[in-house]
């Protein structure tokens, strides 16, 4: 997209089958694979385009957020999430004090319940990190620089950097000027093989939604990029069904573990939790009513 314009600089012709540049060129396909990816997801909060305010996706980002660091004395992380928690420790790294700023009420929430969360709160707080729970940031403020961030329950915290880290957003905006169809939360819709609802158009990665989830890790991107290039050359796979999001944290000696079905929602299924507040450690394993299946669990400091 031309940021002055707003508008797309590549178009697709599907009935022609053809990518048309801006500068007029032209190129024909057989089969097209789209692999915009995602751009970082900017909450539309009053003031953040406000200096000291930073999202983090490109070498430049990074370069900016150092330079900016070494200038401020604090910073704040918005979203305590996987990446979130992440760049806190980039910050707790550069000498800031640093906070963590959370929508929800908990850390980690698509990975870790309550227990488990709340051991892994406990442990970065011992580590000088506060963590700000259950927070809806309304404004940030600041004259032209960033000096503290407002919340709708009314409460303020007085920072001089911030960090977005509050999720991707698919980059389908090429995908949607073709009229391809796209899925409830955004990305493109595909099947189990990556086709598009054009059969000759797929989708790839971090724009691609199956069963309305996008995959914003690079391993299944590279699933995904296997499967469609052995479709198209007519290899015999199996339609691609998800991917396993287990995920694992090391956080300055804290490690946090989430795999298989973590919360164990299911009537179905049993959970065997072991405890240990002194050493820091929470454990728990999902298993069938059975007893005989482990379906997935939450490790946190071992």
């Amino acid at each position: 997209i031309d940021l002055r314009t707003n508008e797309l600089v590549i178009k697709i012709d599907r009935v022609q089958q053809k990518v048309m540049s801006h500068t007029g060129t032209e190129v024909f396909y057989d089969k097209l694979i789209l692999a915009t990816g995602s751009a970082p997801f900017v909450p539309n909060i009053p003031g953040v385009d406000k200096k000291g305010v930073f999202v983090y996706r490109t070498l430049e980002d990074l370069e900016a957020i150092t330079a900016q660091g070494k200038k401020v004395k604090s910073a704040a992380v918005m979203g305590g999430g996987l990446l979130g928690l992440e760049a806190a420790k980039a910050v707790m790294d550069m000498g800031l004090k640093t906070h963590v700023v959370e929508f929800s009420s908990r850390l980690m929430p698509r990975q870790l319940d309550e227990a488990g969360a709340a051991m892994l709160k406990s442990k970065l707080e011992a580590l000088n990190i506060s963590i700000h729970l259950n927070k809806c940031t309304k404004q940030i403020n600041g004259n032209g620089k960033l000096t503290s961030l407002s919340f709708t329950d009314g409460s303020e915290l007085a920072v001089d950097m911030l960090i977005i880290s509050a999720g991707i957003r698919p980059r389908d905006e090429l995908a949607r000027g073709c009229g391809l169809k796209i899925a409830t939360n955004g990305g493109v819709e595909v099947n189990g093989f990556l086709q598009t609802n054009d059969e000759n158009i797929y989708a790839i990665g971090e724009v691609a939604a199956y069963q309305n989830m996008i995959y914003g890790l690079l391993a299944p991107g590279y699933v995904m990029a296997t499967q469609v290039v052995n479709h198209i050359t007519g290899i015999p796979v199996k339609p691609f069904d998800g991917y396993d999001m287990s995920t694992k944290l090391k956080l300055i000696g804290t490690e946090v573990g989430s795999f298989g079905v973590p919360f164990g929602e299911e009537e179905t299924t049993r959970p065997i939790i072991f405890e240990d507040t002194n050493k820091g450690i929470y454990k728990r394993i999902n298993i069938s009513s059975d007893g005989k299946c482990l379906l997935g669990g939450i490790l946190v400091g071992d």
